[in-house]
């Protein structure tokens, strides 16, 4: 390959097997294309655990980062996507920042005063 020219390469957000045999375990996280299924991470993202019983407590995704990654054109991957989908986590548009607004929780706690 000529000097000056860059292999460029796709991130994916995939998932990452962790658990062992008959108790799975997922990372989400974003990876190189090229990279094996267990292999090196650029960042994770969550997680997902499918042996959970509350549905509500089986999966864990971090939404900011998530959408950064989706807006430098991160791909998901079919499973991933699924999830994303039905957190509502979507690409962010042209313009729009990245970064999901946070309620301002501290300042609407009410003190209480001291004795």
């Amino acid at each position: 390959m000529p000097p000056g020219r860059r292999k460029w390469f796709v991130v994916r957000i995939r998932m990452k097997s962790m658990g062992r045999r008959h108790r799975p375990f997922f990372r989400i996280c974003a990876m190189d294309s090229r990279t094996p299924r267990d292999g090196r991470t650029i960042e994770e993202l969550g997680w997902y655990d499918p042996m959970v019983r509350n549905e509500a407590a089986r999966e864990f995704l971090e939404a900011n980062r998530i959408r950064y990654w989706l807006s430098v054109g991160a791909q998901p991957s079919d499973k991933v996507a699924a999830m994303l989908k039905r957190h509502g986590i979507l690409k962010p548009g042209p313009g729009e920042p990245w970064e999901l607004p946070t309620p301002p929780a501290a300042a609407a706690a009410p003190t209480t005063p001291e004795a």
